[in-house]
């Protein structure tokens, strides 16, 4: 758990902060300049039913309007959306996801709520559902129009009853702006601190009233393009890639590469005299070739031994031989993975490049009050370049005993080592495979290279979205005066597709590789000579150099009619009600090449193709009875409730029934009380349910490495009966730093739909004694059950099962039985197998406060008078809990970071912000001020009782305080300059090492990029 100072210090933090804007509230006595807003009814999103204001709605919502995204100098959503405190950021979802995904989401952002995962979070914009993409069929975020949102709704935990499958943590709903008349011009231009990289923001907006102001066109023309930059670029700790070590206390930083100390991490780091700390690391597959895979000099015989002796190898181990310089023959010497490294961050963005054009259009027309017609379009085009550290190619390979570049004395090893081999040997290499036998002249051998000849990999991702959504709505009228009162209608259709284009050049072909090391003689020289600095010929990399294209398309279809109104009148109001049907389809492909989708390129990821198309028909309804009212402690009293019936076309979901209820009690005009249940769904997506077998390399820890966090006998044994060598468990032979493991992954189309229960109960407050403040505080409990995830949850827990390395939890064998090892017992030419089934479970539980307050100052300085708006949204987490499997122990994750047992980005218990913007005439300034709670790692959750905090490199990490500035200033009617500063005290984030995301630290979470600068202007016409 966190320990008590931090506790006691973020407690003593959120109440000073609470009783200062409280009272900074309650001294005030001015009159609300927002007395009269939002008067009329309007839908919030969670109801089909009009309410009065957000704080009206059955269920917590929050509101992130229009002048916040101006005010911080928004230009993705995702990022804005990411820094509330009901999200948790998506690691490979935004401004520094530097990934390459198989069958994946490269270059996209997306949100998630409550982290609980993006798709269970169902994204809509005007109430309906937006373009997806990839075969998980989510929103990608970059195809919101910003410059149009008028306010983004947020929703707490399910609406499946209302809006159908997806909406388990919640909905996020963009309202757009309409009716928008004139012509208005904006530009913004922002840069970081560090290289002061650009990103350019244009929009132009052309509106107006046609016909007698019957109806009205909005077309809205944006481009963004944002320049990427490198981690070095950035300078400082994002020059070399960090991994924790143990390093002589002397030498120790808690931003800095120390000097390692020679001994082991963790407990014996700390009884050697060292503290576990970092050091510079890197990926062991450098521009020197290496070998590695053949007997140790401890456990060679005596002949062999001589040979080493000869060829100056007498202390080699399971780490190989490395390759000198280009000389033939090359010089060779025993090889540490700890030393000869290279550096995998060299050439990896940190702030990855993006151009986007978006076109969208809004239109209505008003035949009459009966039919008003409507349509909405979209078009985006979205460029994201991922850029990588030269390709890199590792595992089994043949060579020849003879190659020019192996002295005399290094070609007897290898002729003795032939000689030994016992039988034809035949390995794999992409879609090439390769045989040796005894004294043929050939060996098999582990070996890695890094082809910096090549330059660096990339991968463009271009996605092109279009959506169209139109329909008709209007007035239906009355059956009587006392049944089926004042019903409105509303039907559409909409049609929405996205295609995805990744080319990925840089890379290196498996089997020619394979074929053009032996394409000569014996003792000939080979097309591509692997050993030695710049030995690569301009022939070598035309030959085994190869571009690969991925195409990833994505359907949607659906149509909905609905009817609401009052159904009869009872003594306390209006029953109002709402019904209607659903039909939806949607499809999704994804079509890899022939290099990619057999696993040919070295160092990239590979997936076979996926296809397949999900139909459901729906039935729902909803309603709200007015029980009580007018009565003493009882204004008002509501009930409501909603349903739905869905039919899929798989198995698993023949018929589903998703249901709501609650209540609301209207105490008086001050205080409300309110609660809900509900019972939500999500079906399985397109990949979930058809992915073609995918893979990714990912950095995870493996129990029988080098890094190994639990060196024990039982584990060691685990390790051996896998088929390693004794002498190679807990070596680099198994997994050196910062060796990546690869994880393969497939679709399962038994898979039945996630469920999940949600409960909220809050109360509103709007005190007379203080006008003009709202204020909100809502517990909210998100159970889900049969949830859709990888075996044990991915790799991690498949480790952590596997090897019994979860105190109080005994190794389990079966789950040993997806650990498939490589010859010599490593993960990069093995993998781990994590298909997908209804095994887990996950919840959440927590308090959100929100708080709204606006007053007259009674003074200013460009007017008699001016206006301060308080505006603050909290979450105090109480639990984060999840299962990767039901038969295992809840692992509890609330106030933690890592992805040894929880899920990466950090989840600390109390996050929030405040915004106090002040309103004098034609300007506006405004602070806000963002705070993220400390955290400790995961892997004390999972620690043996007692185990001190030294044992690891970063327990704990600081709560973390950034304040931004704006000001935006109306020259005249026409013409606004604004701008800002987000993070004014470049406020660094959290260093870290093994448990990084990127640039060694969590920069999704985390603000890395310093003080970020914004300038802008927008101009109008009347």
């Amino acid at each position: 758990m966190i320990n008590t100072s931090l506790t006691s210090h973020r407690a003593r933090l959120l109440c000073s902060t609470g009783l200062v804007v409280a009272g900074a509230m309650f001294a005030a006595t001015a009159a609300s300049a927002q007395d009269n807003q939002m008067m009329e009814t309007v839908v919030i999103t969670g109801s089909r039913l009009a309410v009065s204001t957000a704080f009206d709605a059955p269920t917590p919502v929050s509101v992130v309007g229009a002048e916040d995204i101006k005010m911080t100098g928004t230009v993705n959503m995702e990022g804005l959306l990411a820094q509330s405190p009901q999200f948790t950021a998506a690691t490979n979802g935004g401004v520094t996801a530097n990934t390459v995904q198989a069958n994946g989401d490269s270059g996209a952002a997306y949100l998630n709520l409550r982290g609980l995962g993006q798709q269970r979070n169902l994204v809509l914009v005007n109430g309906r559902r937006f373009a997806i993409q990839s075969t998980s069929l989510i929103t990608d975020i970059n195809t919101i129009p910003t410059a149009l949102v008028q306010r983004t709704e947020i929703v707490t935990g399910g609406s499946s009853a209302v809006y159908g499958s997806d909406a388990i943590s919640g909905v996020t709903n963009f309202i757009m702006k309409q009716d928008f008349q004139g012509v208005q011009g904006n530009a913004q231009y922002s840069f970081d601190q560090f290289t002061v990289s650009p990103t350019y923001n244009f929009d132009l907006t052309l509106g107006g009233n046609f016909d007698h102001d019957k109806g009205n066109l909005v077309l809205d023309v944006n481009y963004s393009s944002r320049k990427g930059f490198t981690q070095p670029a950035h300078g400082g700790w994002t020059n070399v890639q960090y991994t924790d070590a143990c390093v002589t206390s002397g030498s120790y930083s808690p931003t800095n590469p120390g000097v390692r100390n020679g001994a082991g991490t963790g407990a014996a780091c700390v009884s050697s005299g060292g503290v576990n700390g970092f050091v510079a690391g890197g990926s062991g597959d450098t521009p020197n070739g290496y070998i590695r895979g053949i007997t140790t000099y401890s456990g060679a015989n005596t002949t062999l031994q001589g040979l080493y002796t000869a060829a100056g190898l007498t202390n080699i181990t399971a780490d190989g031989m490395i390759f000198g310089t280009a000389a033939t023959p090359a010089t060779v010497r025993d090889r540490d993975a700890n030393v000869d490294t290279y550096n995998l961050i060299a050439t990896n963005y940190m702030q990855i490049p993006l151009q986007r054009w978006m076109a969208n259009a809004f239109g209505h027309y008003d035949f009459n009050k009966h039919v008003q017609g409507y349509a909405e379009f979209h078009f985006s085009s979205n460029t994201v370049s991922a850029q990588l550290t030269p390709a890199n190619a590792n595992g089994d390979m043949i060579i020849d005993t003879h190659d020019p570049a192996f002295s005399p004395a290094l070609r007897s090893v290898f002729d003795y080592l032939d000689s030994q081999e016992t039988g034809p040997t035949t390995i794999t290499a992409g879609i090439g495979s390769f045989t040796t036998t005894p004294n043929d002249g050939k060996v098999k051998v582990t070996f890695g290279k890094r082809f910096v000849e090549n330059g660096q990999r990339r991968q463009d991702a271009n996605r092109l979205a279009f959506r169209f959504a139109g329909g008709f709505k209007g007035e239906i009228g009355s059956v009587s005066e006392n049944f089926l009162k004042d019903l409105n209608y509303d039907v559409y259709y909409t049609y929405a597709r996205t295609q995805e284009t990744d080319t990925q050049s840089g890379s290196i072909s498996r089997s020619k590789l394979q074929q053009d090391v032996l394409a000569s003689t014996n003792g000939g020289t080979p097309l591509c000579e692997l050993f030695g600095i710049g030995a690569l010929s301009a022939a070598c990399i035309n030959a085994i150099s190869v571009q690969s294209e991925v195409v990833t398309t994505a359907e949607m279809q659906g149509a909905q009619a609905s009817i609401s109104g009052t159904a009869f009148d009872l003594p306390a109001g209006p029953v109002q009600f709402a019904l209607g049907g659903e039909w939806r389809y949607t499809m999704a492909q994804y079509l890899p090449d022939m290099s990619t989708r057999t696993g040919d390129i070295a160092g990239l990821n590979s997936s076979a193709a996926t296809k397949g198309s999900i139909v459901v028909h729906e039935g729902f309804g909803e309603v709200r009875v007015p029980v009580l009212s007018d009565l003493p402690y009882i204004d008002k009293l509501t009930v409501n409730a909603a349903f739905r019936e869905s039919g899929y076309n798989i198995p698993g979901a023949k018929g589903v029934l998703t249901w709501s209820s609650g209540v609301d009690w209207k105490v008086d005009s001050q205080v409300t009380f309110r609660g809900q249940y509900q019972r939500s769904i999500r079906a399985p997506n397109v990949n979930e349910l058809y992915g073609g077998a995918s893979t990714n390399m990912s950095n995870f820890v493996d129990p029988c490495g080098v890094n190994g966090t639990l060196k024990t006998a039982a584990v060691q044994a685990i390790c051996v009966a896998q088929g390693i060598p004794s002498a190679n468990v807990f070596t680099s032979a198994v997994q050196a730093n910062n060796q990546l493991v690869q994880v393969v992954s497939g679709g399962n189309p038994a898979l039945q739909p996630e469920k999940s229960d949600t409960i909220t109960v809050g109360t509103v407050v709007s005190p007379d004694l203080v006008p003009g403040l709202t204020m909100s505080l809502d517990f909210y409990s998100i159970a889900i059950h049969k949830m859709i995830a990888p075996v044990a949850g991915g790799a991690p827990g498949v480790f952590n099962n596997c090897y019994g390395l979860i105190t109080g939890q005994a190794a389990d064998p079966a789950y040993c039985a997806n650990i498939h090892r490589g010859s010599s017992g490593d993960l990069t030419s093995g993998y781990v197998a994590v298909a997908n089934a209804n095994i887990g479970t996950n919840s959440t539980r927590g308090l959100d406060f929100n708080g709204q307050y606006s007053f007259d100052a009674g003074f200013g300085l460009l007017s008699d008078s001016s206006r301060f708006d308080v505006n603050t949204a909290w979450n105090y987490l109480l639990t984060y809990a999840g299962k990767s499997d039901a038969t295992k122990p809840v692992i509890p994750c609330e106030g933690t970071y890592g992805n040894t047992a929880c899920a990466w980005e950090p989840l600390p218990y109390f996050k929030g912000n405040t915004n106090i913007r002040w309103h004098d005439g034609p300007l506006t300034i405004g602070l806000r001020y963002r705070y993220i709670g400390g955290v400790e790692l995961d892997k004390l959750r999972v620690a043996a009782a007692g185990t001190p905090a030294a044992n690891f490199t970063r327990p704990y990490l600081p709560d973390m305080h950034y304040f931004d500035l704006s000001a935006n200033y109306d020259v005249n009617d026409n013409l606004t300059v604004y701008g800002g500063i987000n993070n004014v005290f470049s406020k660094d984030p959290p260093i870290l090492g093994s448990g990084q995301s990127y640039a060694n630290s969590l920069p999704a979470t985390y603000d890395a990029f310093g003080r970020v600068t914004f300038i802008g202007i927008t101009a109008k016409t009347n």
